[in-house]
């Protein structure tokens, strides 16, 4: 049987994209021990490959409205 490794920390952040480092920067910040989990390499997260893709979101109605929708 495998043996595991347990940590604990105050705070656990899932995902170290920039909302992620943002959120473990400011809990350390607090005082508090935080645990940052991803699933790739730090500095390798999706926030990077986005780049301003929400801003390219539409909604429904912009279709009909003769704009060009993806």
């Amino acid at each position: 049987m495998e043996s595991y490794e347990v940590k604990e920390h105050d705070v656990l952040v899932i995902g170290a994209g920039g909302a992620g480092l943002r959120a473990a920067i400011e809990a350390s910040a607090q005082g508090v021990s935080v645990g940052l989990v991803c699933k790739s390499l730090l500095g390798k997260a999706h926030t990077v490959m986005a780049e301003g893709g929400m801003a390219a979101s539409l909604r429904n109605t912009d279709c009909q409205k003769g704009r060009k929708c993806l």
